[in-house]
């Protein structure tokens, strides 16, 4: 269910709300009871506003802290006890909220303001007892559970943030990589051809123009320092030293080509997968990496489909061109109800690689539901105008 925390927690709000209506009934104080309930509601709205795109989590816990501050001084002054179970939730979803994503002096600063909110709360409102209360020993108690499942999120999230990084760094250094090879390639042909104008020049049996010698030993030895250049500078991004794997131990990037090999190896009997291309595209010649990324969004949303829709009956590879733009197209029928089917591995971090890798094309990656059961993923590259 896509709001399902939403209405978790909009349940858990209602349900409290109810008990400390029912709590102020027993006091026999229809303005005390008033008092606690619209307090219990207006801490709960304050709290669900975080949920609304663009709002800052930790703005809206500042506001909970401040206006939960507010009701303190209000009870103290009309000598009023107003403290209720709602208040105190929505104070503990919002730290933990905010605990998130905080860096560390917000975290510092989330759990401060929340001790005296939340235990400072029952301490010192009127008709709970003061700091020797129950109640209060309670909220102290609430409050560092509070902190410590708001602390294992967020290093939860910071190590989820840390392992996208990677994932992203990985797919970047795979681009250079096939980059690498193809300019590497072009480059040497330059040189080549170069040299071969050298010594034709020299065996032709006329005179050899000094500056075209000199041009053509230029151009010769500008290619070898980029060649070398280049290598070194692919080498260090992608972590290799000395010790490390060498230029030709590489493997070169898939293409275009070896899709209907992968679709065979994936669904050898060919009834699942049904691969549709424009006629040619296996010798289309592409831009440097159009061809390589098309390949590998093809390879991870089957890999997609064998890992979280083992159900699907059908499975549609479609490859084509259009108005100079390369697009690579999976769907399958395998969704489950109400269920996600996110790209690649946990997390969606196979998502995250090949939306990386798109993006460093100039192109556009989409993955979602397009219809009751199915899944689909798109990949627009740009064949013209886009990275190189």
């Amino acid at each position: 269910m896509r709001h399902a925390g939403l209405a978790a927690e909009i349940l858990a709000y209602l349900f409290w709300l109810m008990v400390d209506a029912l709590g102020a009934i027993s006091l026999g104080t229809a303005r005390v009871g008033l008092a606690t309930v619209v307090t219990g509601l207006v801490l709960a709205g304050v709290v669900l506003l975080r949920r609304r795109p663009g709002t800052g989590v930790l703005r809206v816990a500042g506001l909970a802290y401040g206006l939960s501050l507010l009701v303190t001084v209000g009870s103290l002054v009309l000598g009023m006890p107003t403290m209720t179970f709602t208040e105190q939730l929505a104070l503990a979803v919002v730290t933990v909220a905010a605990l998130r994503g905080a860096g560390d002096r917000a975290a510092l600063l989330v759990c401060g303001a929340a001790v005296v909110a939340i235990v400072g709360s029952p301490a010192f409102r009127p008709g709970f007892g003061g700091t020797e209360s129950a109640f209060t020993m309670l909220s102290a108690l609430g409050w560092g559970g509070t902190i410590g499942i708001g602390l294992v999120v967020r290093e939860t999230e910071a190590r989820r943030r840390n392992l996208l990084a990677d994932v992203r760094a990985a797919e970047r250094m795979d681009l250079a990589r096939e980059l690498h090879d193809v300019v590497a390639h072009q480059v040497t042909g330059i040189i080549v051809a170069a040299q071969a104008a050298g010594v034709v020049a020299r065996t032709s049996g006329g005179a050899v123009d000094s500056d075209v010698d000199r041009a053509l030993l230029a151009i010769e030895n500008a290619g070898a320092e980029a060649l070398t250049a280049m290598r070194r500078m692919v080498g260090v991004l992608r972590g290799q030293g000395e010790g490390g794997p060498q230029e030709g131990a590489r493997t070169p990037g898939a293409d275009l080509a070896d899709i209907g090999e992968m679709v065979r190896r994936f669904d050898p009997d060919g009834h699942l997968v049904r691969l549709s291309t424009d006629p040619g595209m296996e010798h289309a010649v592409l831009p440097a990496g159009v061809a390589a990324t098309g390949f590998r969004v093809v390879q991870e949303a089957l890999t997609n489909v064998r890992r979280h829709a083992p159900a699907a009956s059908t499975v549609e590879v479609e490859i084509r061109i259009r108005d100079e733009v390369l697009v690579v197209g999976v769907r399958n029928d395998g969704v489950r109800a109400g269920g996600t089917n996110p790209i690649g591995g946990e997390s969606g971090f196979g998502l995250a690689g090949m939306g990386e890798r798109v993006a460093a094309l100039d192109g556009l990656l989409q993955a979602g539901p397009t219809a009751p059961g199915v899944w689909t993923v798109t990949a627009r590259l740009p064949l013209v105008g886009g990275a190189t």
